[in-house]
């Protein structure tokens, strides 16, 4: 994936544009660093280094002010007689690899499965895609709850699919799940005894409010992974997550994690923190929290970007904000490098370098384009997060409308229509033409959700997100290069 040297500590991008691709340009993006110049072979995703004359020719050429020609010097010469700055995509057709295979693996290797075990929440949080003030598409809170005949038959259906899978999960989600403690044992109960000899785990995400001593008692003896909402200090926190009367909730989920940490230290040790983060919010708000408060000392942290897609709305980053987030970034890798504290960081960035890692493994083995290829974002609906609802439906995961017919994938009774969760595989052939031209393609993150308008599936839709995916895209790059170089040139600046 990366090829000839590079020197860099830094890197400074502008990724705002959409390229209209047209045959006569190498299929390419072009990445500088304050020391280096390198080209990303699109077709072959391969990243290349190159000397500053051949970077500048191609920038003139990407903008329109040259003219292609692989033989206006030796190194560009070179690189296109072994294959790379070709003018066409190698993708001809939309078409995700596992299309043919799909029957098979929902068929038989679903492997996690969640619970929607009621509509009913005690919270109702201002940004909350269940309003009823500002959702535009997804459904509203109600008291609708699930069945134990429905819960079970959900397990069922779990166990009658998972035969080729080694472990599976059951998560309960809501509204806010612990309104239905009983059934959550009644579940984990049947569970354990349909499941034998099986890997099974449990995990829940709950605003924490409802916890009770048997609760945490419970769900410790059997290890179900805990989720707890909370937005970070209680001045942030207030603002939007609030009880059904308006109050602010902070001061009573602080109150349960305080008594997860009394009454199972162990517990209490595992649990996760789940924030929506504003972006235009002060992160030193909630920096005062996660480095100052003991409340949460240590414990992880799961960052969320505020999202407003079934608002129609689209997420703005403030200057200022993009700022402070990137102050943050620069902290998190000085302190994964050993220059400055860990507690310098802030507990929103604590796993960003670890995804950085991963991401950089995804980046050194990913394989180049094929004939008939799709662009990445769709995991596979049904297999890895299937939904199910309190009235019996389908869905790819917990975050697609339950109100649309274009996410709905089935039903219990009649199990997933695969060609529907075709089509959800295979989105991107909503955007045909663009996505085969599209230098992120291997790095897209547009799933389903970011092409449904509320009565389909929409190209326009898809579209209107495209920039987002390209600005990921081009970010988890950047960072690949920074930490290759870091680890060529700068062993003596940091200590690992």
């Amino acid at each position: 994936m990366f090829k000839g040297s590079s020197l860099v500590i830094s890197v400074w991008f502008n990724n705002n544009t959409l390229e209209k691709r047209v045959m006569t340009k190498p299929f390419i993006k072009l990445f500088k660093t304050p020391n280096n110049y390198y080209v990303f072979d699109v077709n072959h995703n391969e990243i290349i280094s190159v000397s500053d004359i051949s970077f500048n020719y191609l920038s003139d050429v990407a903008n329109g002010s040259e003219v292609w020609n692989p033989n206006v010097n030796e190194e560009l010469s070179e690189l296109n007689k072994e294959g790379y700055l070709e003018c066409e995509s190698f993708v001809k057709e939309i078409r995700h690899g596992y299309t043919n295979n799909l029957k098979y693996i929902l068929g038989r290797k679903t492997n996690k499965i969640t619970l929607q075990l009621t509509q009913d929440c005690n919270f109702r949080c201002k940004y909350c895609i269940y309003s009823e003030q500002k959702n535009i598409q997804q459904r509203t809170h109600s008291r609708k709850r699930m069945s134990w005949e429905t819960a079970r038959k959900a397990i069922d259906y779990l166990w009658e699919h998972s035969v080729d899978s080694p472990k599976v999960n059951v998560g309960f989600y809501g509204g806010e799940p612990l309104l239905e403690f009983p059934l959550i044992k009644k579940v984990v109960e049947y569970c354990d005894i349909k499941f034998s000899g099986k890997s099974i785990t449990y995990n829940i995400t709950t605003n924490g409010t409802l916890l009770n001593e048997e609760m945490i008692q419970y769900f410790n003896e059997h290890d179900i992974t805990m989720m707890i909402s909370l937005d970070g200090s209680k001045e942030v926190n207030d603002k939007n997550r609030v009880f059904i009367d308006g109050r602010g909730t902070y001061n009573a989920v602080i109150k349960a994690i305080e008594t997860i940490k009394r009454v199972s230290p162990d517990y209490y040790a595992k649990l996760t923190i789940g924030m929506v983060v504003n972006p235009n919010s002060d992160y030193d708000c909630f920096n005062s929290i996660n480095i100052v408060g003991q409340t949460l000392e240590k414990l992880n942290i799961m960052a969320n970007i505020l999202d407003q897609e079934y608002d129609d709305q689209e997420t703005y980053f403030s200057d200022e904000n993009a700022w402070e987030y990137g102050y943050q970034q620069f902290l998190a890798i000085l302190a994964y490098y050993k220059r400055v504290s860990d507690n310098k960081v802030s507990s929103l960035f604590n796993g960003m370098m670890q995804t950085a890692v991963n991401d950089d493994t995804i980046i050194v083995n990913a394989i180049p384009l094929m004939s008939a290829d799709a662009p990445s974002g769709p995991c596979i609906p049904g297999q890895g997060r299937l939904f199910v609802s309190v009235e019996e439906k389908l869905f790819p995961c917990e975050r697609v409308s339950e109100n649309s017919s274009a996410t709905c994938i089935g039903n219990l009774s009649d199990g997933i229509n695969v060609e529907q969760a075709s089509n959800i595989l295979n989105v991107g052939a909503l955007t045909d033409s663009e996505c085969k031209t599209c230098w992120a393609f291997r790095y897209c993150t547009l799933c389903v959700k970011k092409s449904d308008d509320g009565e389909g599936l929409s190209s326009s839709k898809r579209l209107s997100r495209c920039s987002e995916a390209r600005s990921s895209a081009f970010n988890k790059i950047s960072l690949h290069l920074l930490l290759k170089e870091v680890l060529m040139y700068y062993q003596e600046q940091i200590r690992l």
